[in-house]
């Protein structure tokens, strides 16, 4: 009797058991199958925001870059000969500038019968001879500036033009183009560390459905509806569909499934310059991307003994981490997205003052006292108000360092020449140079703010900033020190804190992008008193540490 009670317990013990770990298995394909989901939509929604803050901010670099072309077109050089040494010079001048903040292949000048009769940088491709008769929208080039996309060099990349048409002021006769070339990847990884898009996961289209960004470079300057590219993509209907869609003037995002990863997040949005859609941006990410996370933790394996404790265990650690790592995304989403808008919205009005003022001084050879202080005075809060919006994008993106070997003087004497420093400041760079490897880029950002610091410091008063160097048989030490008033122990200890500062101007995210560069060449960077002194470290074969 007792046996066979036992032989019951025994089964209803099992039963419980087998209907524990079945139920296990229903909870865990039902959770999963929702987080999936849960996460395929909230990823859409935030790609879809990156990818229209990555396509604004492209689009004002090249309003900007349109800007430049046309003050170019316009500058009295030009008006006056399109090929003399004087032409020459300003044309290389202009194209510093324009690499100061964007960086851009060429600029090179056509006369009326498009041909290219001067460059300025020939090291790369030599163009002067090369006529463009035959490239896309030539005839339009001519009336109104533009944008094209075009394989103009034998490296087969797929480059954009910018240009304005040089229209003589006085006959209002077609002289000749003033053309600016793009690599759109010099461009888009200006800002991929802010959105934290993954390169090869964006696709980009000129408005003739040309290809002019793709992982693959076979695909560059083909048509989507060709034969190459359909076949690449799968000749799927539901995917044209979709991009059609995009390119029709939509902004979309859709999940569908890709022959080559399987589902796909696809978000697109057009790039609309002077009320035209010049672009169209794509970002694509497979889902396996997104749920691999879950899907490596809940394997069908791991169910066992008292499988359905341990399930709602992992899904509640798996959801507050995503949680977690979702709020964060947002955080830095939003100060993206700040820095986007930033840019956008400040940039053009920045590059219209910059080159009106440039049209007046060039307009007004005999200016007068009052005209020229006041011109400086707005090109100096131009300076400024670049400068802030360069910090915020320094402190949000986050980029490889791109190591070479560079000349300590020779960055400085670069940064230097970037500000203005005023007469009663004297600077004093190192008597002996000193070669050290470092991303030479970053490091003018350093020395830009370390310099804009002292001379905020000093203001008006008498000052001096000096500049000291020396190198041990492992490191590199490089020391600012001015003149100006000693800085508080409190904000001391405060002063590298992002968004921290005891000026009326300025962002707070100088010395913070100093630091995050600083710790990125594995070097230190800090601060004493008596007088106010920025001392850096950094190995001096950064290389040779890694």
């Amino acid at each position: 009797m007792a046996l066979g009670k036992n032989k019951i317990l025994w089964g209803i013990l099992g039963l419980i058991i087998i209907s524990v770990i079945t139920t296990g298995f229903y909870i865990n394909d039902f959770t999963k199958n929702n987080i999936r989901e849960s996460l395929i939509e909230e990823k859409s929604e935030i790609q879809m925001i990156m990818t229209k803050s990555l396509a604004a901010s492209v689009n004002s670099e090249f309003q900007r870059l349109l800007i430049d072309m046309k003050t170019i077109s316009e500058s009295s050089q030009i008006q006056q000969s399109l090929t003399n040494s004087q032409t020459q010079d300003y044309i290389s001048s202009s194209w510093d500038n324009i690499n100061s903040i964007t960086k851009i292949s060429d600029i090179f000048l056509v006369d009326n019968s498009l041909t290219i009769v001067s460059q300025v940088n020939d090291e790369k491709f030599r163009l002067v001879g090369l006529n463009l008769q035959n490239i896309q929208s030539s005839e339009e080039f001519k009336s109104k500036p533009g944008y094209s996309g075009e394989i103009i060099s034998t490296d087969g990349i797929y480059r954009v033009l910018v240009s304005s048409p040089i229209i003589d002021s006085e006959s209002g006769e077609f002289k000749g183009i003033v053309f600016g070339i793009v690599e759109p990847s010099e461009i888009i990884s200006k800002y991929i560390g802010i959105y934290e898009i993954d390169l090869s996961s964006i696709t980009i289209f000129d408005e003739n459905q040309k290809i002019l960004f793709a992982e693959n470079s076979d695909l560059l300057g083909k048509e989507f509806s060709s034969y190459f590219v359909q076949r690449y993509f799968g000749e799927d209907k539901i995917q044209n569909s979709h991009y059609e869609d995009i390119f029709s003037g939509n902004t979309k995002s859709f999940t569908y499934e890709s022959h080559r990863f399987g589902d796909v997040i696809s978000t697109g949005t057009p790039v609309s310059i002077e009320e035209k859609n010049r672009f169209f941006f794509f970002v694509t990410t497979p889902v396996s991307q997104i749920v691999e996370d879950i899907e490596d933790n809940l394997f069908v394996e791991d169910l066992k003994n008292n499988l359905i404790l341990f399930i709602m265990t992992i899904l509640f650690v798996v959801i507050v981490i995503k949680r977690v790592k979702s709020i964060e995304n947002e955080k830095l989403l939003v100060i993206g997205q700040l820095a986007s808008n930033i840019a956008h919205d400040i940039r053009n009005p920045l590059g219209t003052i910059r080159s009106s003022v440039t049209r007046i001084e060039k307009q007004n050879e005999t200016i007068n006292e009052t005209i020229n202080q006041e011109t400086e005075r707005i090109k100096r809060s131009v300076a400024r108000m670049n400068h802030q919006v360069e910090s915020v994008l320094n402190y949000v993106r986050t980029t490889p360092l791109n190591l070479s070997e560079n000349s300590l003087n020779d960055l400085i004497q670069s940064s230097s020449n970037s500000l203005t420093i005023p007469k009663n400041i004297q600077l004093n760079i190192p008597k002996e140079d000193i070669k050290f490897e470092c991303d030479s880029d970053k490091f003018k950002v350093v020395f830009e703010n370390l310099l804009l610091n002292a001379i905020q410091s000093i203001d008006s008063e008498e000052g001096k900033i000096n500049i000291n160097s020396k190198q041990t048989e492992k490191e590199i030490i490089i020391s600012f020190e001015n003149s100006g008033p000693s800085i508080s122990e409190e904000n001391i200890s405060k002063i590298f804190r992002p968004l921290f500062t005891s000026k009326l101007k300025g962002t707070g995210l100088g010395l913070s992008s100093c630091q995050n560069i600083i710790t990125q060449h594995q070097g230190t960077i800090s601060i004493m008193n008596n007088p106010v002194t920025f001392t850096i470290t950094i190995p001096k074969n950064l290389r040779q540490e890694k």
